[in-house]
């Protein structure tokens, strides 16, 4: 005989609203939900695991009286239509909590190797001028030293330099390893989290360009240098909370100093300002934005070319890349700081195979072992 266990309508409410899944979707799987949710039927045991898997929530979740209060764990700046956005999704919650998880245990390593407070960390305020904040920015990135002429080439660069100076990195377009749950960039384009020894920055690709992706990496880092954890994204790029604003301010200019802008004087198409833009690793928005701010184009240009950038928007996405280097994208997931100390803990014996699988996520043992040889491990 089956166990049956009592599940409310607002929890089971909850959890279709959390994974985004719509009734008449979730209905089709489990004909029984409408009974489940007016009490003219319990579920099994084993259809409320199948539920639980079906809306990524734990099965512990489920029986609750009451669905959880779930709230961002760190400060959201996010806008749109400048009204705060509402309601994280579970995507990006889990998410969060992912790398929150990455970060504790990323800490205790760095503490057990004798690491020492980042100086950087909370070494200037919002209130600070944005064009000191970016030159310190080029400084402790080396941004002078960058010779990319290409978004992807900053990219690498921009990651290599935040990683040098102690930062964590990690970037992905779904929860996990799991490709059944994509991030969106309605929602969020990134987040940071502050740590003394192991800060961290999370941008979600999700079909972003490189020039998106790299402004998310030095905005986040703005955050980081204020000494502040954040949520970061909307429907405006150089939109958002004072601090969010301030942030986007100090990106553009460390991304685009202002001797950069004499590239753009001879710009007279769209095209013509997206290629001078990708020469230093910004979209064309970001770009048209600096000239603005810095008077080099007059208002009636800067919105004529600005409309015509995001009608046709699409062109800087980045294109979809199924079938990448497997390792390569493991590793742009969990950060190279992070999946290096993995295999190392895992190989010297001070954590268990199990647990570094785990972390990696895969059980696999030819897949840590060739993560090892690829990261130069053994």
């Amino acid at each position: 005989m089956s166990t049956h266990v009592a599940v409310t309508q607002s929890v089971l409410a909850w959890a279709l609203q959390r994974a985004d899944r719509s009734y008449e979707e979730t209905v089709k799987k489990f004909p029984k939900l409408g009974d489940w949710m007016s009490g003219d039927a319990l579920p099994s045991l084993r259809e409320l695991e199948k539920f639980a898997s079906f809306t990524h929530v734990s099965l512990g979740a489920l029986i609750m009286p009451e669905p959880p209060d779930e709230t961002l764990p760190i400060a959201d700046m996010r806008t749109r239509d400048s009204k705060v956005i509402e309601r994280p999704s579970g995507n990006l919650l889990d998410t969060i909590d992912r790398y929150q998880q990455f970060q504790d245990w990323y800490h205790d390593y760095a503490r057990e190797q004798g690491a020492q407070k980042l100086p950087f960390l909370g070494s200037v305020s919002t209130q600070d001028n944005p064009h000191m904040v970016a030159r310190r920015v080029r400084e402790l990135l080396l941004l002078d030293r960058v010779n990319a002429t290409s978004p992807d080439q900053w990219r690498r660069d921009i990651v290599k330099a935040l990683e040098d100076v102690g930062v964590l990195v990690m970037m992905s377009g779904i929860v996990g390893n799991n490709t059944h749950r994509p991030l969106s960039t309605d929602e969020f384009r990134g987040f940071c989290l502050y740590d003394v020894l192991a800060p961290l920055i999370f941008v979600n690709l999700a079909g972003e360009s490189y020039g998106a992706q790299n402004f998310t990496l030095v905005h986040e880092f703005a955050h980081l240098l204020a000494g502040h954890s954040a949520l970061s994204g909307g429907d405006h790029l150089l939109g958002g909370t004072s601090e969010e604003a301030w942030c986007n301010r100090v990106a553009a200019l460390a991304l685009l100093p202002d001797d950069a802008l004499s590239a753009f004087d001879a710009a007279q198409s769209v095209q013509d300002y997206r290629v001078a833009a990708r020469r230093f690793g910004v979209s064309a928005e970001v770009a048209l934005h600096r000239l603005h701010s810095a008077r080099r184009i007059d208002e009636g240009r800067y919105r004529t070319v600005l409309d015509a950038v995001r009608a046709d928007y699409g062109v800087e996405k980045m294109p979809s890349r199924k079938g990448g280097d497997f390792y390569n994208t493991l590793t742009t997931r969990l950060g190279r700081p992070l999946a290096t100390a993995i295999v190392t803990s895992t190989l010297e014996g001070r954590m268990g195979f199990t647990e570094g699988f785990r972390m990696i996520g895969s059980h696999k043992r030819e897949v840590f072992d060739e993560l090892a040889r690829r990261l130069q491990v053994v």
